[in-house]
């Protein structure tokens, strides 16, 4: 089953994780020379002799400083996946409580020639939808209430299989990768924003002190991290692409996730408070809450950055590529 990008959207997407990589390189360098510089000092005061006191020391201490944090970022993130499930509350389900749900995500992923995936159900009203997991067999399906009160069988069908084909491309490994300063930075963020997601179910932020050093180094190059925030929402926006294409070549027919995505994007949008529309999950769900760009003057340039950080595409820009896949049918 094919369901590759076209070649400008390859071409786009490895471009990406090439500057995405050098981003990767500049943040650790920053870093390195933040830690070489505060070791430096530190060894300028409390060493006895200053004759210890060579650049050669300072520069060795510092990199193994920087590749211990480096490391304990990485280690972190080894986590990641069952955070994710953790903050949205959900529980795993079993034959007796849905059994329709579980024979659904089963067809679903032989039809597509992947493990069938762990399936989770979050208690929220809004419809959710996500995948967890850096490997295809070890991958976990989280779906909300809200999901199944607002989509039709069809359609429920067509999300099923949109976040099955995120499975087979791995992108929660690849985007976990290619964005880990970034990743790192944003945990930061969100925790001096005020209460993460998934604090009311017990699981807190994952930010430690590895995260703020690497976010210090990115400060130090700060045109490096607008721009890899830049190519991190491009690449993402760029698999949605490729995940929307894979539900409908799975399902063959594209408009029950066309119907979808507009009851979820609607229904998201109707939904009051914070719920889980964080980054940190909505990052990977179906569809991307709105963000809110209010009135006068600037909000259209608000307007505009928002798009450029957005992890998904527009709801109608999804809606139109799949027209055009079922007018091709």
């Amino acid at each position: 089953m094919d369901w590759s990008p076209d070649r400008a959207l390859r071409v786009r997407m490895a471009l990406a994780l090439c500057l995405l990589c050098v981003t990767v390189v500049a943040a650790i360098a920053a870093t390195g020379a933040i830690l070489t510089l505060l070791l430096g000092m530190a060894i300028a005061v409390a060493a006895p002799d200053p004759e210890l006191l060579t650049v050669e020391v300072v520069v060795a201490l510092g990199g193994v400083a920087t590749v211990a944090v480096l490391a304990a970022v990485v280690w972190g993130e080894r986590t990641a996946p069952e955070h994710a499930v953790a903050v949205t509350g959900a529980t795993r389900v079993d034959e007796e409580s849905h059994p329709e749900l579980l024979s659904l995500v089963r067809a679903v992923a032989q039809q597509a020639d992947v493990p069938v995936p762990t399936v989770a159900l979050a208690p929220t009203d809004t419809p959710l939808s996500l995948t967890t997991g850096f490997r295809p067999r070890n991958a976990t399906l989280v779906v909300s209430d809200g999901l199944f009160e607002t989509l039709s069988t069809d359609e429920l069908e067509a999300v099923v299989a949109h976040e099955i084909a995120h499975v087979a491309n791995r992108d929660a490994a690849v985007l976990t990768a290619v964005a880990l300063p970034v990743g790192a930075a944003e945990r930061v963020r969100e925790l001096l924003a005020g209460p993460t997601a998934g604090v009311e179910h017990g699981h807190p932020s994952r930010a430690g002190y590895a995260d703020a050093l690497l976010t210090a180094g990115l400060l130090f190059v700060l045109p490096v991290w607008v721009g890899a925030q830049l190519l991190v929402a491009s690449l993402a926006r760029a698999r949605e692409f490729t995940a929307d294409a894979g539900a409908v070549a799975i399902t063959g027919n594209p408009a029950a996730l066309a119907s979808a995505l507009e009851r979820i994007d609607s229904a998201v949008a109707n939904r009051p408070g914070r719920d889980f529309r964080t980054t940190a999950v909505s990052a990977f769900a179906i569809v991307e809450p709105s963000a809110d760009h209010g009135d006068g003057i600037l909000a259209p340039i608000r307007r505009v950055i928002g798009r450029l950080f957005a992890t998904h595409p527009p709801t109608e820009v999804r809606l139109a590529r799949l027209k055009e896949r079922a007018d091709e049918r």
